[in-house]
């Protein structure tokens, strides 16, 4: 099994760097600027066309939302436990991986035990119509692979029959070879919808994790979601009609429109990566998570922060130079990443690298990686891991809010399917920012509230960063905070993960 997994992982890695189409890199030249091919451009002047953020090719942005964020596993999963249990007309959901035995509490034995998923969504299709769309897993080699993923379709379409639920699971086997269906993104009731980075499993990584990350046996886990009511649901909802009946041929599906406040006044747009000749309902594709990110990051005037699994993508890599070239005192750009991201630590370094030479010791570009720390078995009395970074978000000068699927890497911006959500509000998005701060510093909400953006970065971010290293290299006390400058090569404790064996496919 390890030979075969090395060499897929190999074998991925000369995949992912070759040239000409087998990446279908040449998308881009069809993409006209983010914009899906041959999609009309809003030339009215309707109240979006002032920001060139929104992107035109698509759904567009809805007046009327209320978007909470939910930071970390604990968060989204318990909030997702409470909306199946809620449900009175349907569920719909859609992922990249499951783990049906994937418990949504874990507050006591008893809650381990019932509220592991398969169960939940057993329950809830006894009374209401639960259908589920997963990529159909990698044909040979990668993973998670075509037989691990049928048998978590057989585990649901079992527990249907046995309960009499009405539970429907689908596998989409159109996504290329090599390539995947990335989209993570739920729908109850046609009233609340989830966007984020996590998928309801336990693969390569256990996605509940709690805020501050407290060292755990397996990798610790960091991780965005969204809990979305409004308009913008619909167009959640219209992606998974979308591709249920690209997979089924089905178009009857149960559907409500979503209800909202007249005081819900965040606007949301939500935004998608299609590839080219994948799905009838867009043969040229649909690229509107480029779009978003390229546009964002040239508006930007004071902060640019970046959470993501990776960061590959040269687009964006130039993109925030220009941004640092063009922009004066105080602009800061903060990135957090893995310190080993699974299958692409390399790619990784050569971004930050490249990023680095273009401040020239300016002190405008910052990259981070979370750890975790806790009392050691070894000589040492303390011991140090890196926490995973699978979030994907991106703030913007406290006014813009992204939070979806896609990593910032051609597969995310333009050969994987992937889904994402884009709020125009400047409380919600230093609420996330504040939010996501307070917890890689571990300081007081409030003093992150009360300092300036770009003090915190070259104050605390700075501090802690530098501080947490000493601490790393005596190995006699806890970290303050998580955060850890970004290293090039082998990254302090990394061992665990370099004993992991990586696999190809993202998640």
């Amino acid at each position: 099994m390890f030979v075969v997994t090395t060499l897929g992982r190999r074998l991925g890695q000369r995949l992912r760097r070759a040239p000409g189409p087998f990446l279908h890199h040449w998308h881009r030249f069809a993409m006209r600027g983010g914009t899906r091919a041959g999609a009309p451009r809003r030339t009215s002047p309707d109240p979006w066309s002032r920001e060139p953020q929104w992107f035109p090719g698509d759904t567009p942005p809805r007046s009327h939302n209320q978007v909470t964020p939910l930071i970390d596993g604990h968060a989204f999963l318990a909030d997702l436990h409470h909306a199946l249990a809620a449900a009175q007309h349907y569920v719909y959901l859609i992922g990249w991986c499951m783990t049906p035995e994937i418990p949504l509490r874990r507050d006591s034995g008893e809650a381990l035990v019932a509220t592991r998923l398969l169960g939940l969504l057993a329950e809830t299709a006894r009374r209401l119509p639960v259908r589920v769309l997963l990529w159909s897993g990698a044909p040979v080699v990668f993973q998670p692979d075509a037989r691990s993923t049928e048998a978590v379709r057989s585990a649901l379409m079992e527990a249907a029959r046995a309960e009499g639920a009405d539970l429907r699971c689908e596998l989409d086997h159109s996504a290329r070879f090599s390539h995947c269906h990335h989209q993570k993104a739920i729908v109850v009731d046609g009233q609340i919808a989830y966007v984020g980075g996590m998928d309801l499993t336990t693969f390569q990584g256990d996605r509940w994790d709690l805020p501050g990350h407290p060292l755990r046996a397996g990798p610790n886990w960091h991780d965005v979601q969204i809990r979305l009511e409004g308009e913008a649901v619909s167009d959640v909802e219209h992606n998974f009609r979308q591709r249920w009946q690209a997979v089924t041929g089905e178009r009857a599906l149960p559907h409500r429109d979503p209800a909202w406040q007249p005081d819900w006044r965040t606007p949301v747009q939500i935004v998608r990566t299609i590839p080219r000749r994948v799905y009838d309902f867009a043969p040229r594709g649909e690229f509107g998570i480029h779009h978003v990110y390229l546009h964002a990051i040239r508006q930007a005037r004071r902060l640019i922060y970046l959470e993501n699994q990776y960061l590959w993508s040269p687009e964006i890599r130039n993109a925030l130079i220009e941004a640092m070239n063009r922009q004066a005192a105080p602009f800061r750009i903060v990135i957090v990443l893995p310190a080993r991201a699974y299958d692409g630590k390399g790619d990784n370094d050569q971004h930050v690298a490249a990023l680095r030479e273009a401040d020239k010791g300016r002190g405008i570009v910052s990259v981070y990686c979370p750890y975790a720390s806790g009392p050691n078995a070894g000589a040492r009395a303390f011991s140090y891991r890196p926490t995973y970074v699978h979030a994907k978000v991106g703030v913007i000068d406290d006014e813009w809010l992204l939070i979806g699927s896609a990593n910032l890497n051609d597969r995310g911006l333009i050969t994987d399917s992937e889904i994402m959500a884009v709020a125009h509000d400047p409380a919600l998005a230093r609420q996330v920012r504040i939010d996501l701060w307070t917890e890689h510093l571990a300081l007081a909400r409030d003093q992150v509230a009360d300092t300036a953006p770009h003090a915190l970065v070259d104050g605390a971010w700075a501090e802690h960063a530098a501080r947490n290293a000493e601490i790393i290299k005596r190995g006699d006390r806890p970290l303050i905070g998580a955060v850890h400058r970004y290293e090039l090569g082998r990254m302090p404790g990394s061992w665990f993960l370099d004993e992991a064996e990586a696999l190809l496919v993202e998640h």
